[in-house]
């Protein structure tokens, strides 16, 4: 306990840097008000690139920057690029202009019948033949026809969906079996074609589907025929929308753009409930700024005091979080930093971290006592700037912290996020010195000179009448102590309804004093102390007929007096009490116990990844076409495995084939049943013929050759091979393994990561997977580590902060401290022997604000819950909890733990205290 009481603090040091920071920005008040909204007008230009530096595409904002995924895509687009004249549905993933159609039959029956079929094939032909999209010069109208990727200058019709319907009508002339169907050598996968389906016990054939899905991809390449095939896609999504009725079918589809759409669709929602969450913000923090007094005469009249009422440092607070995300938002837009539509929910954020450092600052502001006429704008600007100054810098540069860690991320568009909210923070706190701080000096000015709070008139105050006919009063008294001065007696006494003053120092056992002022035997010196106690004593009595729903307007905790302040009684007298009562404090300690409990269950029971439908609000299209996805999703998806061996060496073909076994045999794979691999086909072929594979070059190159070039599935196998320019050999091929049980994103990630350490463990053949869920599973598989090491780093960077308080009690990361930051700084930093009389005190002064703060927000963000958008409505969920269970703390939990440690381990030396404090008074007061 020694030791923690001869070590050294930097509070107050902080405390004399704002004190003297406040003296400054009172000096220079009106600069401070003026140069922010400049600035901000300045840094506003950057809005003009915001739609130029937006960035939207779901690959690059949510996986991470250095993902696998990427190399992989990367190999299969260098091996087979996109050739729109050579193209097959499935064999490339470099397709970014397209429309996909999922049908499902009205009754959801099966989609196979002959009507549904018809219904279905009358819909492919109405998108391929009549729908057009208009040249730049009006002068052609180009459909599908003209716009679509094919092979040798035929379209990809959706062939499968007559294949159905012949089939349908005169039998089965093909083996349609699942998910691979057709001939021994000419393979058909029909796994992204038909969806929950029905096999045939005996011979595994298909009998129903529930689902069909049709495919229609375009042409991108150059730009303005990718405007072309955008215009298309755009063209059917509005038909499909607004002009299709089907009595038999229900669909659902996406484009490319679609995801994109949907996020903007959420801004688009986003913002005029950003609107209306400001006013309702400004409608609060207007109410609780006005303060209201009871009459002397008729103790029963209530009316406002439109002198201590501060509306307009309410609209201030506001106007310094819009200045801060103009100059942020505007100043990185100007620096080229890409902006995301994820950024649309920092303005709550910052709204939030604005509004309670205002209530915290009025609070402080209000503590020096506007009545008394002891201290001077500037003394009182110096004293809330030293009391509200560490306790805001506190918040402000943990919130500060957190976003610096969570740029150190993978992800884009968490980066993106992170780096637009920690330049937020920092101008808020920025402007909440200089802007705010500035503002309220000027209305301190108004309030000292008796103007009004909004119109700025003179008030003409009977509460002044009866302290200037006070003043004679005082003189008498000054004479008298003079009096005694000139008599040689050193001791001052004043009656008891005066105050006690002995050897030179005010006593501070009644209610309101000033203290740590050293009192030297100078007549001038003695009729300044003098007058400003008698005026200190002659003001609380008066104040004690004024109370406010928005200031905290008493800095003493030990008062006997009445309280000046509705709040500050009700926390002090009630509320405090009533939480240190021991059998409370039990039952609070039995609570906390059940609450971490449920915390760890909780966390024990988390669910990884976000799902592609989540991104939009329900209500859009594209959710529902991802919901019926699951269902290939389930069985049917394929995987690509780039693979270059020696076919006439049987070890190496014999080590490929468990390379394919090792691949068919997991989990999340169909099997043999569901592998599309050329060498497995003319090893069927070769069964046929019965002929022997021979290790020769005769079998596995010029054999090989002349079967892959008159099979019937030619095209297919030639799109999967690359022959060597040079040698005209075999050097890269793939094939592909069908995949299931890949519905849940925690299923995603488990199957990416079992394949990928198959693909790794087979080093000879220096093998490729790839697949279109990858992107996603990437994000998958680092969110959790990455979100542990962001929150250790946290910690860290938040213990280093609380030491400028003495205390490292870490109850979260950001917005979640802020509001325990406030409570245990003022416990630190209130008088009492005892750790009961700190929490009282500590109750009395900021209990008030940290109700107010969380309350604001909670009010803020609750339009939000109207918006039906997954993405909107789990951020509304984590703030709202974060601000309830931030309030819980810092009113509840944090009081009472700290009722309970021993006051030394919180002790700072008293001579530092004395020492700093006493300096700051006489260089203020003498």
């Amino acid at each position: 306990m020694v030791l923690l009481k001869s070590c050294f603090s930097l509070e107050p040091l902080f405390c004399r840097f704002f004190y003297f920071f406040g003296t400054f920005v009172y000096r220079y008040r009106w600069p401070m008000v003026i140069i922010p909204p400049l600035l901000s007008a300045c840094f506003s230009v950057g809005f003009i690139w915001v739609f130029d530096l937006r960035v939207d595409d779901p690959a690059y904002v949510f996986t991470p920057r250095d993902a696998r995924w990427k190399r992989e895509l990367g190999t299969f687009s260098r091996l087979w690029p996109l050739d729109e004249n050579k193209f097959i549905a499935g064999k490339s993933f470099e397709t970014k202009r397209f429309v996909n159609i999922l049908c499902k039959a009205k009754d959801g029956g099966n989609v196979l019948q002959p009507e549904i079929l018809d219904e279905i094939d009358l819909l492919n032909r109405f998108i391929s033949e009549n729908i057009t999209v208009p040249t730049t010069d009006g002068r052609f109208q180009l459909s599908y026809q003209d716009l679509c990727l094919g092979y040798d200058w035929k379209c990809s019709a959706n062939e499968h969906i007559e294949m159905f319907r012949q089939m349908t009508q005169v039998g089965r002339v093909i083996e349609l079996t699942y998910p691979k169907g057709g001939n021994k050598d000419t393979p058909a996968y029909l796994g992204t074609a038909i969806g929950d389906i029905k096999l045939n016990k005996t011979d595994g054939t298909v009998q129903a589907a529930k689902i069909i899905q049709m495919f229609f991809f375009l042409k991108q390449e150059p730009a303005n025929v990718r405007k072309y095939s955008t215009d298309f896609e755009y063209a059917v999504e509005r038909f499909l929308l607004h002009g299709f009725e089907s009595p038999l079918i229900d669909i659902s589809f996406a484009h490319y753009q679609s995801i994109e759409d949907g996020l903007d669709e959420n801004a688009r929602r986003f913002f005029p409930n950003f609107v209306t969450s400001v006013i309702a913000l400004t409608i609060f923090c207007i109410a609780c700024a006005f303060t209201f007094r009871v009459h002397n005469e008729n103790k029963s009249k209530i009316s406002i005091d439109w002198i201590r009422s501060k509306p307009l440092v309410a609209c201030a607070g506001l106007l310094t979080t819009l200045f801060a995300l103009i100059s942020s938002f505007g100043l990185l837009l100007l620096l080229g930093i890409p902006y995301n539509v994820i950024n649309t929910i920092i303005p709550f954020l910052i709204i939030a971290v604005g509004v309670d450092d205002m209530f915290v600052l009025n609070a402080c502001w209000s503590a020096t006592n506007s009545r008394a006429k002891t201290l001077t704008v500037s003394e009182r600007t110096a004293q809330m700037m030293r009391d509200g100054g560490v306790a805001v810098s506190i918040t402000n540069i943990t919130d500060i912290l957190a976003f610096l860690v969570g740029c150190v991320t993978e992800l884009p568009g968490i980066e993106l996020f992170c780096i637009y909210a920690f330049l937020s923070v920092l101008f808020c706190y920025i402007y909440q010195l200089t802007f705010f701080t500035g503002f309220m000096a000027i209305m301190g000015e108004v309030e000292e000179q008796q103007r009004h709070c909004i119109f700025l008139y003179k008030i003409k105050d009977d509460y002044n009448e009866k302290l200037n006919g006070n003043f004679n009063k005082i003189k008498r008294k000054i004479e008298k102590l003079e009096d005694v001065k000139e008599n040689g007696n050193n001791s001052v006494a004043l009656s008891s309804n005066e105050g006690k003053m002995s050897n030179g120092k005010i006593d501070n056992t009644k209610p309101c004093f000033i203290q740590n002022i050293r009192i030297e035997p100078s007549r001038q010196q003695l009729n300044k102390t003098t007058i400003k106690a008698l005026q200190q004593q002659q003001s609380n009595k008066n104040c004690e007929n004024n109370f406010s729903f928005f200031f905290n307007s008493t800095s003493t905790c030990n008062s006997t007096s009445s309280s000046s302040n509705f709040s500050h009684h009700f926390f002090t007298k009630y509320f405090a009490p009533f939480l240190l009562n021991n059998s409370i404090r039990l039952l609070i300690f039995l609570l906390f116990i059940c609450y971490i409990c449920l915390a760890i269950i909780g966390c024990l029971n988390f669910r990884e990844g976000l799902e592609p439908s989540h991104l939009v609000t329900s209500d859009h299209y594209v959710g529902k076409y991802f919901e019926n996805m699951k269902i290939f999703w389930k069985m049917g998806a394929q995987l690509h495995v780039l693979n270059p061996p020696n076919f006439t060496d049987p070890l190496q073909r014999e080590q490929l084939m468990r390379t394919v076994e090792a691949f068919e045999n997991t989990p999340y794979t169909l099997g043999r049943e569901g592998t599309v691999f050329f060498f497995l086909e003319f090893l069927n072929y070769l069964e046929q013929l019965n002929a022997e594979a021979e290790n020769t070059e005769r079998i596995w190159n010029h054999k090989l050759r002349s079967w892959l070039k008159f099979t019937g599935a030619s095209n297919q196998w030639e799109s999967d091979i690359v022959f060597n320019r040079s040698n005209n050999e075999i050097s890269a091929f793939r094939f592909q393994i069908a995949m299931k049980n890949i519905v849940e994103p925690n299923q995603h990630k488990l199957s990416t990561k079992l394949l990928r350490e198959i693909a790794d463990s087979q080093q000879p053949f220096n093998l490729e997977i790839y697949h279109e869920m990858f992107p996603f599973a990437d994000q998958y598989l680092i969110i959790l580590p990455s979100t542990l090491r962001n929150v250790f780093i946290s910690l860290l960077c938040m213990t280093a902060v609380a030491f400028v308080s003495m205390i490292s009690i870490i109850m979260s990361i950001g917005f979640a401290v802020d509001l325990s930051a406030h409570i245990v700084y003022a416990f630190v930093s209130a008088q009492g022997k005892e750790s009961k009389e700190r929490v009282i005190c500590a109750l009395g002064h900021i209990g008030w604000p940290i109700f107010q703060g969380a309350a604001s927000t909670i009010t803020g963000i609750s339009v939000l819950y109207t918006v039906d958008a997954y993405i909107i409505l789990t951020f509304f969920k984590t703030i709202w909890l974060t601000m309830v269970l931030g309030m819980v703390h810092g009113l509840i939990f944090i009081p009472v733990l700290l009722s309970i440690l021993p006051i030394g381990f919180f002790q700072l030396p008293q001579q530092q205290i004395e020492s700093q404090t006493t300096s700051l008074e006489i260089k203020n007061d003498f």
